[in-house]
């Protein structure tokens, strides 16, 4: 890689990374106290999943890599590494779908996000039905809630990053 290239590429990082900072900033100060069907909804899975399905593979598992971990060290959940886990499958699989099936767009990142959501929740149904804490049916209700709660937050998210993946395409 040239350095002018490796400069490029850090600068559209750098931006991806501070766009999602933003996100989750202002998520934390609007929306994180609402209730929509007794589940709040939830921005972390939205974000590596969208981001994947406009980059390279590597790029995009990379990243959701990257994410997953300081989202573990930032939210609780079920499973130890359950971010670290599930968003570079997120992104593997959102990028498969976006190269292979659909094409990148509003309807591409609504996929991607709902599959993304449903490698989050399967990884959380399977920690928490190991430990034999839930019903499947309970998981899965809310697991859609969550699903249902949360996607309209791609109407904020999914033109920022679009906006960005285009400011950095040649």
């Amino acid at each position: 890689m040239s350095p002018s290239t490796t400069r490029d590429t850090a600068v559209k990082w750098t931006a991806y990374g501070a766009a999602c900072l933003l996100l989750l900033f202002a998520h934390a100060l609007t929306l994180s106290r609402l209730r929509v069907w007794g589940v709040a909804p939830f921005l972390p899975p939205l974000l590596p999943a969208v981001i994947a399905s406009m980059e390279d593979r590597l790029e995009g598992v990379v990243f959701a890599l990257a994410f997953g971990v300081l989202c573990d060290l930032a939210l609780t959940a079920p499973l130890p590494c359950q971010y670290t886990l599930a968003f570079p499958l997120a992104a593997l699989l959102a990028s498969l779908l976006a190269k292979s099936v659909l094409q990148p767009g509003f309807l591409c990142s609504l996929a991607v996000s709902a599959a993304a959501f449903l490698t989050v929740d399967l990884i959380a149904a399977a920690a928490l039905l190991s430990g034999g804490h839930a019903a499947v049916s309970a998981i899965a209700l809310r697991a859609a809630r969550e699903l249902l709660a949360s996607l309209p937050l791609l109407l904020v998210c999914h033109p920022l990053l679009s906006f960005l993946h285009r400011k950095f395409t040649l």
